[in-house]
């Protein structure tokens, strides 16, 4: 049974099928088909599809899809981007993704070193460096290697919530130069209070061993406030576990190293 690559009588769309040699096909769809045999007058189509575009959106599809060479392909050929989609997929013809490579001890050292960052920042970072990723594939890394869980600080929010205070407050502590705080590198706008605080444990605890009289105690998370001072790795409250006494640990409300 051969393919056949023909003009439809009615839309003049292009196709390619197969058929049996004794019946060429002359018509795209059972809408043409009927239009064709009845005599029906036909709308053209508004966004023709020429023998010229069909080589040219195979030859797209048969190389590379991943960094918008369809979407320019469509304003090369003065056409919407969903009707050169469409056409395609009723070719059958599938979009090429490529597999980003194996991610490097080099990378993954700066994706550790910048994980507190936005996914723009740590691309930029990475790309300074020489080497590129996209958002995705950060996202991904970051989150396989759970780097959000070890952070070993918070955002300016949620030490707010430990402190039992207004977010203002804390704040207020880092325009006055009490608590060191640094920049996320997010695209947060003034109107939705401008980028992300990151406030490391570390500063935290060296801020309370030097204004201990700015610190409310009766409203301080008790359990979150013992671990930071003893000093606990990633935040993980180590009070209350189960041991001798055979009572089932309770965690905090809010841990440190967490968002």
């Amino acid at each position: 049974m051969p393919m056949f690559d023909f003009d439809c009588e009615v839309c003049g769309a292009h196709r390619r099928v197969w058929r049996r040699v004794d019946e060429p096909p002359k018509y795209c769809s059972r809408d043409c088909t009927s239009r064709g045999r009845t005599g029906r007058t036909y709308r053209p189509a508004k966004h023709p599809i020429t023998p010229e575009m069909d080589w040219k959106i195979r030859k797209v599809y048969q190389t590379a899809t991943g960094n918008g060479e369809v979407r320019q392909l469509a304003a090369e050929l003065g056409r919407p981007y969903w009707k050169v989609r469409r056409y395609a997929a009723e070719q059958g013809w599938v979009a090429t993704i490529h597999k980003e490579s194996d991610w490097t001890p080099a990378e993954m050292r700066l994706l550790e070193a910048n994980a507190h960052r936005s996914p723009e920042r740590i691309r930029q970072t990475l790309k300074k460096a020489g080497f590129r990723r996209s958002l995705t594939g950060i996202i991904l890394k970051r989150h396989r290697m759970r780097l959000l869980q070890n952070l070993g600080g918070q955002s300016a929010t949620g030490l707010a919530d430990c402190f039992g205070v207004n977010p203002s407050t804390i704040l207020n502590w880092i325009v006055r130069g009490w608590l060191p705080a640094m920049r996320r590198g997010t695209q947060r706008l003034p109107q939705q209070g401008g980028d992300i605080w990151f406030i490391r444990d570390r500063w935290v605890r060296q801020f309370i061993l030097t204004y201990p009289e700015v610190v409310d105690l009766r409203k301080v998370d008790k359990f979150w406030f013992i671990d930071l001072l003893a000093g606990t790795p990633g935040g993980q409250a180590t009070w209350g576990a189960a041991g001798d006494s055979g009572t089932e640990g309770v965690k905090g409300e809010t841990e440190a190293g967490t968002y």
